[in-house]
């Protein structure tokens, strides 16, 4: 197979691993077991039993939870959540291969794209460490994986903005699109970090009843994840779109 061949291959895998994300995140959704962080047991005063997935108030790793926040067993939305997380780890280790297979036709940007697509793998990683640390059972493994996956991304689109706007073989257009993306996740880093406190114990130690977020603070941190990751997600599905043009296979080598 030629590299022009395995490009196209290459982005087309990568763009249906994009849209398996939504599939499956969408599938865990509705099988998600109910409760928030906000809306538990331990929150007397404000449960409600039962409740489904909210996109205001649940994040997507409550879709991970081993038992949800309302205390039910939550395997089903598990397993689709890491299949979910599957996909976006193999759609990072795919696009990137092939974005590099484009960037190389610049030698002066081989060595720091190689540099740019390590990092991804990085990133890919943390992401599938992910979903097999539920914030529930592991939770400071599962926020460990969390930064891994998204300051190693923020790298990743570091570099990528940089590569771009010094290849003359592809549009600047591209690059300040990689500029928005690092802002977006740069923003979340920041939430993580710097937004409103959020519960540093899971939820059977003891003090977390003395942790959980006022319902204002857990909008912020969901909505702020959502925008985001969605963000991420149709932003990477429009790069697969415009890379694939013929104009671009062209160049590959």
């Amino acid at each position: 197979m030629n590299n022009k061949r395995k490009y196209k291959l290459l982005l087309s895998i990568s763009f249906y691993c994009g849209i398996l994300f939504l599939v499956f995140s969408s599938i865990s959704m509705f099988f998600y077991k109910g409760g928030s962080m906000f809306n538990n047991p331990k929150n007397i005063e404000f449960y409600i039993p039962n409740e489904s997935y909210s996109h205001i108030y649940n994040f997507f790793s409550d879709l991970g939870l081993l038992y949800s926040w309302s205390g039910e067993y939550n395997i089903i939305s598990v397993i689709f959540f890491n299949l979910a997380l599957l996909s976006v780890a193999v759609e990072l280790i795919i696009f990137y291969y092939a974005f590099h297979l484009l960037i190389k036709k610049d030698k002066s940007l081989r060595f720091l794209s190689t540099i740019g697509y390590l990092i991804a793998i990085i990133s890919a990683f943390g992401f599938v460490m992910v979903g097999f640390t539920p914030s529930d059972q592991y939770h400071s493994y599962h926020m460990f994986a969390v930064n891994l996956a998204f300051r190693s991304f923020l790298l990743v689109m570091l570099i990528y903005t940089v590569i771009i706007f010094k290849a003359n073989h592809i549009s600047n257009y591209l690059s300040f699109s990689y500029f928005i993306l690092f802002c977006l996740v740069g923003y979340y880093i920041y939430t993580i970090t710097s937004g409103p406190p959020l519960p540093s114990v899971t939820y059977d130690h003891i003090d977390f009843f003395n942790q959980i977020p006022a319902k204002n603070d857990l909008l912020f941190h969901v909505v702020s994840q959502k925008l985001v990751v969605y963000g991420l997600t149709f932003s990477t599905l429009w790069q697969l779109y415009f890379l694939g043009k013929n104009n671009y296979i062209k160049i590959i080598e």
